[in-house]
């Protein structure tokens, strides 16, 4: 499976300024925050998804892959919501008697546990359509260019880079004790996760170390400094977003004061 960083880089959307991505990715979730609606989250979620695979040109089976990576947590987190204790069994779709009292899934926690799953999703959507299209550096540039620290934007950027770095060791480690027949079994592959997990901190601290006096030797003086190719992005309609914006922005009134959806 291809890194956030290598679907960026061949996006058809690469050249288009950050800033109007941002603007694209960003006030849609605050409107699905304020609507609280399941159904108006699941357009949003069409549009954002439709976008990034029409528009970036990412294929619809890497997008389910990436999307299935914060699925997993998403269920298991807001299952939570959706179980209550209470003194009467009546109340409960399903329950089971805890000593005085019954533990149980109720209709309005499971309505609860919904409408905050899609509204999660909705916000993973928006963001991949800003990982998918933009490269770390496009968006440093972008946050650099609004004022923020420079302080905050290197650290941005080191942490990005060393996060992929602890992925990319655990996956050659992984790699490795799998050409070793590691995995062949449920004790071997208990041996082999723990081994992973206990070396795993020592080898990624190891490349760091060595990426870091790379780039020393490169002349890093505690600023990173890449090309700026902002003077060929693209500037797609401002007026064109203005009015999809405000069409969403219409239908979460609408969705919030229960005329829509």
């Amino acid at each position: 499976m291809m890194t956030l960083d290598e679907h960026a880089a061949r996006s058809r959307l690469r050249d288009v300024a950050p800033g109007f991505k941002l603007l694209c990715a960003l006030p849609p979730i605050a409107m699905v925050l304020w609507a609280d609606s399941v159904l108006f989250s699941l357009l949003v979620f069409a549009l954002m998804s439709a976008a990034l695979m029409l528009k970036g040109g990412v294929r619809p089976a890497d997008y389910l892959r990436w999307l299935l990576l914060p699925a997993g947590f998403l269920v298991i987190g807001t299952g939570a919501v959706a179980v209550d204790a209470s003194a009467s069994p009546e109340a409960f779709i399903v329950s089971t008697p805890v000593g005085g009292a019954s533990i149980g899934i109720t209709s309005a926690g499971v309505a609860m546990a919904a409408r905050l799953c899609f509204r999660a999703l909705v916000a993973v959507s928006c963001l991949y359509f800003v990982a998918f299209t933009t490269p770390v550096a496009d968006l440093g540039r972008a946050m650099a260019s609004i004022g923020l620290p420079p302080l905050l934007v290197e650290m941005t950027l080191l942490v990005y880079r060393f996060v992929f770095l602890l992925f990319g060791t655990a996956s050659e480690m992984a790699t490795a004790q799998r050409s070793r027949l590691g995995y062949t079994g449920a004790s071997s592959s208990y041996r082999a996760l723990s081994a992973l997990a206990s070396n795993l901190f020592v080898f990624s601290a190891r490349r760091a170390e060595e990426l870091y006096v790379a780039m020393e030797c490169r002349g890093y003086d505690g600023s990173i400094r890449v090309l700026d190719p902002s003077s060929g992005a693209r500037q797609p309609s401002l007026a064109g977003l203005a009015l999809l914006e405000a069409a969403l922005l219409c239908a979460a009134i609408a969705t919030h004061s229960g005329r829509l959806f």
